[in-house]
């Protein structure tokens, strides 16, 4: 009886010790994670529409400067932003609602002229892509030249975007401990299909945001680096779309086709066109195209000169 008793005793003490290990190790977590903060409208403006808007005007700026420096017209290549963005922005919510969220059309189908209410980053691409396609081969300009520029406002751009997206937290994804988890209330906000989502969760816009970082870094650091028409561009996509496909991983609501998210098989086609725009540079790099010809060319022509003249003043000695 008494073996009994210590034995149940001891199974006390050591259920109690784990339950106190436990509850500390989960106050441990919560405190290393990143606590939810919410923002408010400043006056009627959102602080996802004022951090896009200044993501707008910096990319702007920057892509015009490159534009200059690097021997295109500035005005032309800032036109062609201004097409880039407003066809990224209703591409991006048309395919928000076609591939995320169906169901609001069947409900109500003029959500597809609400364009601001929810876009996909994906369908910015495609729809930005496909505006300045339309705008420079009207204008009879080199599409991957400007894009060259376009691409180094766009990244800078882009960081102010993904941290309007943290912000908003408007891509939460899974439950975790990562020690970059944020910490939400219990209950946050309620899915489409019902479920309650809040606790510690991986906020992706955050992660993108971090990442934005690292491609403006290599970005600016190959600025000088430029082999081939569109080398920029495609640097930046093959970069972005396996981590962006890896991310996605982590998401918890979006909608899944044969196991895979939207983005997933949106970032497979965006490396599979990067890899197009290299296979495409190299074969206008062989047939003489490319961003340092007219200087090769100009080299070429002046070493028949120095030979020239090496040889006159050979004679005259």
């Amino acid at each position: 009886m008494v073996g009994f008793t210590t034995v149940d005793l001891t199974a006390k003490v050591i259920g109690s010790s784990v339950t106190r290990l436990a509850r500390q190790r989960e106050s441990d977590l919560e405190a290393v994670v990143i606590p939810y903060i919410h923002i408010n409208k400043f006056g009627f403006i959102e602080p996802f529409g004022l951090l896009v808007g200044i993501g707008i005007a910096l990319g702007y700026l920057l892509g015009r400067r490159r534009a200059r420096l690097t021997g295109l017209d500035p005005n032309l290549c800032a036109d062609g932003m201004v097409w880039t963005v407003v066809t990224g922005f209703v591409v991006a919510h048309l395919v928000s609602v076609i591939f995320y969220f169906p169901e609001k059309i069947l409900s109500d189908p003029l959500v597809l002229l609400k364009f601001w209410a929810g876009i996909s980053s994906f369908g910015g691409f495609i729809g930005g892509a496909a505006g300045a396609f339309i705008f420079f081969k009207r204008n009879n300009a080199s599409v991957l030249k400007y894009a060259d520029a376009i691409i180094f406002g766009l990244v800078p751009g882009w960081f102010f975007g993904r941290l309007g997206c943290t912000i908003a937290s408007d891509h939460i994804g899974k439950p975790t401990d990562f020690v970059l988890g944020f910490q939400y209330p219990k209950v946050f906000r309620r899915t489409t299909d019902g479920r309650l989502l809040g606790g510690t969760r991986h906020n992706l816009g955050f992660y993108e945001m971090l990442y934005t970082i690292v491609l403006n870094a290599v970005l600016y650091a190959t600025k000088g680096i430029r082999p081939i028409h569109g080398f920029h561009p495609a640097l930046v996509l093959m970069l972005y779309a396996p981590v962006r496909f890896a991310l996605d991983t982590l998401r918890d609501e979006d909608k899944l086709y044969l196991g895979y998210t939207p983005g997933q098989y949106f970032a497979g086609g965006m490396f599979l066109f990067a890899a197009g725009l290299i296979l495409y540079g190299i074969r206008l790099r062989k047939a003489g195209d490319w961003p340092g010809a007219s200087a090769a060319a100009q080299g070429s022509a002046n070493q028949p000169r120095k030979a020239k003249a090496k040889g006159k003043g050979a004679k005259s000695r």
